[in-house]
């Protein structure tokens, strides 16, 4: 009997997650994991609760729930390579490069040898994710795309959304606002058709993001309170701080100074053991302080943006870094500028090269 409670909590719990209903669905998985008799079914459900809490909740405590996944599983393939391939994204999120890929690694050679393609298409994705965090923009852009090709194409239409958004985010990074307002159109096009939630919320993010760079701005701030709507009201800390950061660009480019400062603080203050998000808020914030007048406030922003977060944060990060010394008058500032230029030209990067070129006297 208790095994059963157990499977039916996670299966309901599984569902409220797809409709959004984040504290539901942690509340289900608990009570799965309280009436769970064996290590094989506490590991998979210790992996779910990893994922739910990512993002969503703490990072940091994912961590530990998919380090716990990985203990309980053994050597039971199956649950295995489940709990590596989680912990393979925690890692990665927390900047633990090489065991990332150490535990991606392993769990694609379980799934390879189980026959699971699904499991697979799920580390060929996080490897993609990987390499977008890990600062390379072009190849990362590509490789998301196709791992959304490997999830469309085995009907896991839910697990499409986030790899063809991001793709589509990725490309705005790159310059190309209007391809990647494309796939990230198609992504909330899907997740709007399934109902997702989260879904929902995370390429309202990336679409606010695409026409801020467009130009549209009025469009931008739209996209940017529904993705703040829904992911306040679903209880999704992670892309709420997303969703106050896509408010603040498009504040700041119709020149709302006092608006997108106030963004950007509030994606800040949501942002811990965010890493990514903390670099980007603070960063922003950094460069809203310059336009201020006030760079001995924003050294602080800057610092803080680049001593935080993976390699893809650092780009706004040595912007702000720049336009912070330029206001202070720091004969450094030049040398920032070049190597924030050259940096951006290994990842792919376009946002913010021609202010950055100015800078650098070039």
């Amino acid at each position: 009997a208790a095994q059963v409670g157990a499977l039916l909590h996670e299966v309901r719990g599984e569902a409220r997650q797809r409709r959004g209903d984040l504290a539901g669905a942690r509340h289900d998985l608990q009570a799965a994991l309280s009436a769970a008799t064996n290590s094989t079914d506490r590991a998979r459900i210790l992996a779910r609760l990893a994922m739910l809490a990512s993002g969503s909740d703490d990072i940091v405590r994912a961590s530990h729930l998919a380090e716990f996944a990985v203990a309980e599983a053994g050597e039971h393939a199956p649950t295995r390579a489940r709990a590596l391939e989680v912990a393979s994204v925690l890692d990665m999120n927390l900047g633990r490069t090489h065991r990332s890929g150490e535990r991606a690694a392993e769990a694609l050679s379980l799934y390879e040898r189980l026959g699971d393609s699904g499991g697979m298409a799920r580390v060929v994705d996080a490897r993609a994710m990987a390499e977008f965090l890990g600062g390379d923009v072009r190849q990362g852009s590509s490789a998301l795309n196709r791992a959304a090709d490997l999830f469309a194409d085995s009907g896991d239409l839910v697990r499409t959304i986030t790899p063809r958004s991001t793709a589509g985010h990725a490309l705005v990074f790159a310059g190309h606002a209007a391809e990647g307002l494309r796939l990230i159109d198609a992504a909330l096009d899907l997740a709007r058709t399934l109902g997702h939630a989260e879904g929902q919320a995370y390429a309202l993010w990336h679409r606010a993001e695409a026409l801020t760079e467009l130009g549209r701005v009025d469009e931008a701030a739209a996209d940017s309170a529904e993705a703040l709507s829904i992911a306040t009201r679903i209880g999704h800390r992670g892309w709420t701080a997303t969703a106050w950061r896509a408010t603040g660009l498009a504040a700041r480019r119709r020149g709302d100074l006092d608006e997108a400062l106030r963004a950007f603080g509030n994606s800040l203050a949501l942002a811990d053991n965010l890493g990514l998000f903390a670099s980007w808020a603070a960063a922003r914030i950094a460069l809203v302080l310059v336009e201020y007048g006030k760079p001995g406030e924003a050294k602080e922003s800057a610092d803080r943006a680049l001593s935080e977060g993976p390699p893809l944060g650092h780009y706004e990060a040595r912007w702000a870094a720049a336009e912070v010394a330029a206001a202070l008058g720091d004969t450094g500032a030049r040398s920032l500028a070049r190597l924030a230029v050259e940096f951006m030209a290994e990842g792919g990067v376009a946002q913010g090269r021609d202010r950055l070129l100015t800078l650098a006297g070039q």
